[in-house]
This record gives C-alpha cells, sequence and structure tokens, in this order.
C-alpha cells in the first residue's frame, strides 16, 4: 500500500503568541519532533504543508517536500485540502499536525499497521483525553477530507464513519498532547524530560 504522509504545519500559532513550531523543545525545534516521528513510518512520499520559510528549510533537510500554503487564515481545513491533493495517486494518506513534540514513530507505525490489516476507512490514534490526530485515511475518504471548511481538521470526516474508523491507542502517555501555549510547551518538555530519566 502506498501510504502518502502529510505534516500540516501552516497554523498561525494565534494562542502562542508567535510560531511555535520553531520554538525550542529539549534542543530541537518543535516541528523536527513531528518530522523525525513521521520519518520512521517510512511512507511511499512526505510532505509538510507550511507558509513559513524556516519550517520549508527544515522540512527539505528531513526529506520532505513542501506545499505552500499562502492563505493560512482560510484554517486547517484548507491546508488539508492542499496535503490531500498532493497525495491524490496514493492509496491512502495520514495526516499529522506539526504541534505535538512527544509523538512517536513507534505509534504512528502501530496506527499504519493496523490501518494496512484492518482494512479499514481511516484510522486514528487515541489516548484517554485526545483522539482523532494523527489520522490515516484510505483513498475513498479523499473527497470529504477535501470538502472540508473553514477551521476544521478531520475529526469530522472520522464521525461520519459511523464507527468505521479504528481507534489505535497510543503507546507512550501524554504523545497527543499539543503545545498550543508557551506554558503548555514547557509542561511537555518537563515530561519529556523526566521520560528521557
Amino acid at each position: 500500500m502506498n501510504i502518502g504522509a502529510v505534516l500540516l504545519a501552516a497554523g498561525q500559532s494565534s494562542r502562542f503568541g508567535k510560531n511555535k513550531l520553531l520554538e525550542d523543545f529539549c534542543g530541537t525545534p518543535v516541528v523536527c519532533c513531528a518530522m523525525d516521528a513521521l520519518c520512521q513510518v517510512k511512507a511511499s512520499r512526505m510532505a509538510v504543508v507550511t507558509g513559513c520559510r524556516e519550517v520549508e528549510a527544515l522540512g527539505r533537510s528531513h526529506g520532505f517536500s513542501v506545499i505552500v500554503n499562502d492563505a493560512p487564515q482560510a484554517g486547517l481545513s484548507h491546508s488539508i485540502t492542499l496535503g490531500v491533493r498532493a497525495m491524490a495517486d496514493m492509496d491512502a494518506v495520514l495526516l499529522v499536525a506539526a504541534d505535538m513534540p512527544l509523538l512517536t514513530g513507534d505509534s504512528l507505525c502501530a496506527l499504519v499497521r493496523a490501518f494496512v490489516a484492518g482494512g479499514y476507512p481511516a484510522a486514528c490514534l487515541g489516548d484517554e483525553t485526545h483522539w482523532g490526530n494523527p489520522a490515516l485515511f484510505s483513498r475513498a475518504c479523499f473527497g470529504a477530507l477535501c470538502a472540508l471548511a473553514g477551521d476544521r481538521g478531520a475529526k469530522g470526516v472520522l464521525r461520519s464513519l459511523e464507527g468505521r474508523a479504528l481507534v489505535v491507542p497510543c503507546l507512550h502517555p501524554g504523545e497527543l498532547a499539543d503545545a498550543d501555549t508557551p506554558q503548555l510547551l514547557a509542561q511537555l518538555a518537563k515530561r519529556a524530560r523526566v521520560n528521557r530519566g
């Protein structure tokens, strides 16, 4: 199965106050944490959707092609549409938000394995408090993903599948927490340092 991986990195970081994806997280930019995790999936093709030149450069250095989003104000749905269209020839597309610095390649690989083995139209990671992102969608869902509007993610498409979407448990606690504010980023960095011992 040919899987295209799309890193969604065009958000405006309105709650953070500046581009959170370039902030330091235990010695590396936040966005590179997600890039490193995605590289472990060994997708057929990887792309990053962004409007930031620094993120573009980091993406290229990690082997990602760049999809330029010139209209971040159009919301998350616009980034999803750009990413899915770029992967139109793939059998499935993996959508990953770029602001989850604790996300691991282990969990992403577990998601892909469960999706491929189960024959579901879609699958996503989940834990006690989060679900729906990252998510993997079969080609049958591409039209619905491209029909999203505004600042809406793909969770609505997952809900529309009425129980036919698989939720795969994360392998490590806290992986799906996002760094929406400087305070949250600091908390996640503290957790990462504790986990590393």
